[in-house]
């Protein structure tokens, strides 16, 4: 049986669109008052609207399945298979994570896997994601 795991959403995205509007704007202002030419304007907002429809499709995209043998991280069609057996700890993450992510918060929990292997996660239910891990592996660390 499979189990899903929705991601979390916090204000990271918005924050992210939010200082790129800001880049954007002052931009398309310095343009508007050097040149008076919209078309670089009309770019501009078109670029925007593809950010903010990627961001959107990267959110609805991502969730986490637990089957019998593995972790899948799912993201824009991609997935990342993780075998449970491999699966050593998972501790919640410290500071700024630097390696491997599929998450769409600040903060998640960090899988640790294989021999030097680790990913960022981050799950709306973290708890209920370690512990379906914990059923398929009693050996894991968390």
């Amino acid at each position: 049986m499979v189990k899903r795991f929705d991601s979390k959403k916090d204000l990271t995205f918005p924050i992210i669109l939010g200082f790129i509007f800001l880049i954007y704007a002052s931009i398309g202002f310095s343009i508007l008052i050097n040149d008076g030419d919209y078309s670089a304007i009309y770019l501009l907002a078109g670029v925007w609207i593809g950010l903010v429809v990627m961001f959107f499709v990267v959110i609805k995209s991502t969730f986490y399945s637990i089957d019998d043998e593995y972790l899948i991280c799912h993201t824009l069609g991609f997935k990342k298979k993780i075998t449970l057996s491999d699966i050593k700890k998972i501790v919640p993450q410290k500071g700024l994570y630097a390696g491997f992510k599929i998450n769409t918060a600040w903060k998640g929990i960090v899988v640790h896997y294989g021999k030097w292997d680790e990913i960022l996660i981050s799950p709306a239910d973290e708890k209920g994601l370690i512990e379906a891990v914990r059923l398929k592996n009693p050996n894991l660390t968390a």
